[in-house]
């Protein structure tokens, strides 16, 4: 396909894509001419993973080219490039430097938790911002008082490392580590939005409304007796007599 085709498919402008092109970003197309280029749908799927990286995780473009270096490594372990794709997400989030408080909080909480991370990881910082936040409002940082949220990380990270197509060839496996790494980690943080006010509508929200008898038509249908007041039913039972009354008349 020609550039503007690529540009069509992958929704980039061309200017856009031309970039990336200077950047290294984007490998070079086959030449069919001495201004024009041929693009197959490996540079279709690589504009994907950029603009993930770009999109979804907000990296620079610098950090982009990291990323996809280690992607393109060939005998760069698995491991690795996820250490380098989490190590670029967790460093585009950085806005302060942990305390000395904090990074021991951290430590002693991975300890607790019986996690071991590679060392020198920079998720340890990362968790060391967090505790100091916390920390400062007065809330509780022990691994007790943690575990909850704890244990629904580690049952998500069970989840994604089974999603990584090992057996696959390692383009396909290096792909699925740094998207999941970027977009999965959105989903989950949006899915916990949803999910939070999902419950907070179930436990503080205003309680449903009763199911009101139908009203009494001038025969008297539906009127209730004398001295008896009208019974509401559930949607299910009144949606079957319903059913019944239609049936027999």
């Amino acid at each position: 396909m020609r550039i503007s085709e690529l540009a069509q498919q992958s929704g980039l402008p061309v200017a856009t894509i031309k970039f990336y092109l200077r950047e290294g970003l984007l490998p070079a197309g086959t030449p069919i001419s001495r201004t024009q280029a041929e693009y197959g749908d490996a540079h279709l799927e690589r504009l994907r993973l950029i603009r993930a990286l770009r999109d979804i995780a907000d990296l620079p473009v610098a950090t982009v080219g990291t990323v996809l270096q280690a992607v393109d490594d060939e005998e760069l372990p698995l491991l690795d490039l996820l250490g380098v794709t989490q190590t670029a997400v967790a460093g585009s989030k950085a806005s302060a430097v942990p305390t000395e408080a904090g990074l021991a909080l951290a430590e002693r909480l991975l300890t607790d938790l019986g996690w071991t991370l590679t060392e020198e990881s920079p998720l340890v910082e990362s968790l060391a911002r967090v505790l100091d936040a916390l920390a400062g409002e007065g809330e509780p940082v022990d691994a007790e008082s943690l575990r909850p949220w704890a244990e629904a990380a580690r049952a998500v990270a069970e989840v994604e490392m089974d999603h990584i197509p090992v057996a696959a060839p390692r383009a396909e496996a290096a792909h699925t580590v740094a998207v999941g790494t970027v977009i999965y980690g959105e989903l989950l943080a949006q899915l916990r939005l949803a999910a939070q006010e999902a419950v907070s509508l179930e436990r503080f929200g205003p309680p449903a409304p009763p199911v009101v008898a139908p009203a009494a038509d001038k025969l008297g249908v539906g009127k209730p007796a004398a001295g008896k007041p009208a019974t509401t039913k559930h949607p299910r039972s009144a949606r079957r007599a319903d059913e019944r009354q239609r049936s027999q008349g």
